[in-house]
């Protein structure tokens, strides 16, 4: 499937990346993650950059502890998927967003509303 490229995850990776050494002093924070377009299904997940031609997400997962997770994938076409498992429970949430001020804001509040 084609995805219309509304943002350049590059760009929002650049903004996301000073802001996760915040997230550090309260969470452990996995390195960022991309998923190429163009590689062959299924699409491996990778944390090199520099090995993705074309990308389509931009992951991200934060730890508290055995019980508190929250991972965050924005894809290019204009959406991001959040899971959250707090306590043990697990819930899935969606927000939509039409430039990169818009994903990172909704990264930005999905981490903030996580550690809080």
């Amino acid at each position: 499937m084609d995805v219309d490229r509304i943002i350049d995850l590059d760009a929002l990776v650049q903004r996301l990346e000073s802001t996760a050494e915040e997230w550090r002093h309260s969470a452990q924070v996995q390195p960022f993650t991309w998923r190429d377009a163009e590689a062959h299904w299924p699409r491996p997940i990778v944390t090199d950059r520099r090995s993705v031609r074309a990308p389509e997400s931009l992951g991200v997962r934060l730890h508290r502890d055995p019980d508190d997770e929250l991972e965050i994938v924005v894809w290019t076409g204009g959406w991001v998927d959040i899971g959250l498992l707090l306590d043990g429970e697990a819930m899935n949430l969606y927000a939509e967003f039409t430039d990169v001020d818009g994903a990172y804001a909704a990264v930005a509040r999905s981490v903030e509303d996580f550690l809080a």
